[in-house]
């Protein structure tokens, strides 16, 4: 459907000719010759851009615009006058007029502004749909999703939360387990005691065991004195257990033991201790494929996987896309101090094309990026991280000819991104494994995995 201008004119010369070269354009003309006939088409038809001149022979065009306003308050209104002046054109832009042009008209001046008026609609009545959406039931404790797959986990933890069954939250990096995780235990009973997370992939398997159950004065070297551990500490709250697929043997065995009795003693130590904690555990590996090798202990799956919940990748949910750029553009604009209306229609399409692979984590840390690098109220492509724009959904993976733009810096940055992420998917998502082929270290992938959105 053509974009509509309503052409308010009482010259019927300047009315035809105008109409003409905007119909040429491609546009869907009316013609009006005063401003009593143009509220009529106003209040009958809805319209993209008003462009009008200032004086009409019932009242003026800041009156007609007032008037456009009432019934449709997202039309943009373009203002033409013979006596144009720096005052006229101040008064009529306060009051959200959207360009000002003098008469002899400059058809190519005109054509470029009633395109860019057109444009900024469309932006404008994007952004606040987005906004609708993220104020209506879309989302649940700060986590976004307008899509059906995210209606089912948000109604899946309403009823699970005031429950103490433990849950395994299943999903890829950067889905947002640790947001479920962070909801189930707001909502549960347990809000107001200890929310202790831990992610068993960022601490030494030789310090794992004595930061969740505690140690004993004297139980290995540099035990000064006793320590409790988080799950004694969290006694009445929730424990979280993030990338549980990590745990060695050794510690499987003691949390299995917790789980079946409730009780557990410190490293080190003789007596049991008894503590009531829920657990909430998270993974992004295999946990099946982590059996049948042996790595991961069958009991202890079933013990976990009480009540499951499984977090779908943003590329299978894209109708989340939007909200989540607008949640993430207002939130970092506040954070950074700027003004930033939201993402140009170029760049949206963009981040629309792209395939996510580091999820809702990416499109962040993507984001914060954009924002800061923007100069404008409108986020542009420019602004986007530049792996972004080398890569779209169905596109393979670029070669670094198609990078030749880019500085040294960032094409060493691209590379090891897609290095990384290769021995991700190698290893099932397990950082711990892929760190060791990389040659990292736990510590360094991590950071390297939150720098890259992975």
């Amino acid at each position: 459907m053509a974009d509509r201008i309503l052409l308010v004119e009482d010259d019927r010369n300047t009315l035809e000719g105008l109409a003409e070269i905007l119909s040429q354009e491609g546009y869907d003309v009316t013609k009006c010759l005063d401003g009593r006939s143009a509220v009529n088409e106003i209040k009958a038809n809805s319209f993209n851009v008003i462009l009008t001149d200032l004086l009409l022979p019932d009242f003026d065009g800041l009156e007609l615009a007032k008037k456009a306003w009432n019934e449709q308050n997202d039309v943009m209104v373009v203002m033409m006058t013979a006596f144009g002046s720096v005052k006229h054109a101040v008064n009529a832009m306060k009051r959200g007029i959207y360009d000002y042009l003098t008469k002899p008209i400059d058809i190519d001046e005109l054509l470029i502004v009633i395109a860019k008026a057109i444009n900024e609609q469309k932006l404008r009545n994007e952004n606040i749909a987005l906004k609708d959406k993220i104020t209506q039931k879309y989302h649940y404790d700060n986590i976004i999703g307008t899509s059906g797959k995210m209606q089912e986990v948000f109604r899946k933890v309403s009823k699970i939360a005031g429950s103490d069954a433990t849950i395994l939250i299943r999903g890829e990096s950067g889905t947002g387990k640790e947001l479920i995780a962070r909801a189930i235990h707001y909502n549960s009973p347990r809000k107001n005691k200890e929310l202790m997370e831990i992610n068993c992939s960022s601490i030494p398997e030789t310090l794992l065991e004595s930061e969740l159950f505690g140690h004993e004065k004297g139980a290995f070297t540099g035990a000064h004195k006793m320590n409790k551990g988080k799950f004694e500490i969290a006694d009445g709250g929730t424990i979280f257990l993030d990338e549980i697929g990590d745990l060695s043997s050794g510690v499987q065995v003691k949390l299995l033991r917790f789980l079946q009795e409730k009780k557990f003693n410190r490293v080190g130590g003789n007596d049991f201790i008894s503590v009531n904690v829920r657990l909430i555990a998270a993974t992004n590996a295999n946990l099946e494929e982590l059996m049948h090798e042996g790595k991961f202990r069958e009991d202890l799956y079933y013990r976990l996987n009480v009540i499951p919940i499984f977090l779908p990748p943003l590329r299978e949910r894209p109708e989340d896309i939007g909200p989540l750029i607008e949640y993430f553009v207002g939130k970092f604009a506040k954070k950074n101090n700027k003004t930033i209306r939201g993402l140009h229609s170029s760049a949206l399409e963009i981040c629309r094309n792209y395939h996510w692979p580091g999820n809702v984590r990416e499109l962040e840390n993507a984001l914060e990026n954009a924002v800061v690098m923007a100069e404008g109220e409108w986020i542009q492509s420019d602004d986007l991280p530049f792996y972004i724009k080398t890569r779209s959904s169905d596109s393979p993976l670029p070669d670094f000819a198609h990078l030749d733009g880019l500085t040294y810096k960032e094409q060493l940055e691209y590379a090891e991104k897609l290095i990384i992420r290769k021995a991700l998917e190698e290893n099932n998502g397990n950082k711990t494994h892929a760190a060791k082929k990389l040659g990292f270290s736990i510590r360094t992938m991590r950071n390297k995995t939150k720098k890259y959105g992975i």
